[in-house]
C-alpha cells in the first residue's frame, strides 16, 4: 500500500482569489470623483467657519485648500460635530438677561 504525500499546485482559480485584484478603470475614475467631492466639501466646511475657529484649530484662512490637499481619505470622509443648520435665534436683551 502507498500514500501519495505531494501537493498539488493550486489552480489558477484558487490563485486569482487569493492575489488582490486591482480595480478597474472605472472604479478607479468613480473613487476619484468621490474624492473630489469630498475636498470640495470639506473646503466649503473649513471656509464657513469664522476665522477666530480657524486660528483655534491652527488653520490660517489662505491655507485651507492646501491643509485639505493634506487629508487622507478617512479624513476627508469626516463629518461636522454640529449639525447643519442648527441656529438660535437670540435677541440681545435676551444675552442681557444671561449675563
Amino acid at each position: 500500500m502507498s500514500i501519495d504525500i505531494r501537493q498539488n499546485p493550486p489552480d489558477q482559480t484558487a490563485r486569482s482569489s487569493v492575489q488582490e485584484k486591482e480595480p478597474s478603470l472605472l472604479v478607479q475614475w468613480w473613487n476619484s470623483v468621490i474624492q473630489t467631492w469630498q475636498r470640495r466639501k470639506m473646503i466649503a466646511a473649513l471656509g464657513a467657519l469664522d476665522d477666530h475657529i480657524l486660528r483655534d484649530i491652527g488653520i490660517p484662512r489662505g491655507e485651507i485648500e492646501r491643509v485639505v490637499d493634506g487629508f487622507n481619505a478617512r479624513e476627508l470622509c469626516m463629518q461636522p460635530v454640529a449639525p447643519e443648520g442648527e441656529t438660535q435665534d437670540l435677541s440681545y436683551a435676551e444675552f442681557r438677561r444671561a449675563a
